[in-house]
């Protein structure tokens, strides 16, 4: 298998109540990922309500907490999920709450994959 850079953005838009969870991993048991970074933001012209996010690795009934910031609206990069190992059904996952309503945000991973 064959090492190449790994950089997936995903996009969600926040509810109205300024909340969202963007998910991003493995789409075949061909790759494995192997994350360096998980980047977040929002697309927002101004930020009104500053969100906070939780980045977190793991499968739909394990999320395993990797860091937090309270600079979820603008912006904000971890490298605690280095060193973690993604595999298919399983994912980087972002979880935001508290931003402005109905905006769109971003989860970026970058790293590299095996494919």
């Amino acid at each position: 298998m064959a090492r190449v850079p790994l950089r997936e953005t995903v996009y969600i838009n926040f509810t109205a109540g300024g909340a969202g969870t963007a998910k991003s991993g493995p789409i075949s048991a061909r790759e494995t990922w192997y994350p360096d970074v998980a980047s977040v933001k929002a697309n927002a012209g101004s930020v009104t309500n500053e969100s906070t996010c939780i980045i977190s690795t793991g499968d739909v009934n394990t999320k395993n907490f990797r860091d937090s910031t309270v600079n979820g609206s603008s912006g904000d990069a971890s490298d605690r999920v280095s060193g973690d190992v993604i595999k298919c059904g399983q994912f980087v996952w972002a979880d935001w709450t508290g931003g402005d309503a109905s905006v769109q945000a971003q989860l970026t991973v970058t790293g590299t994959k095996e494919v």
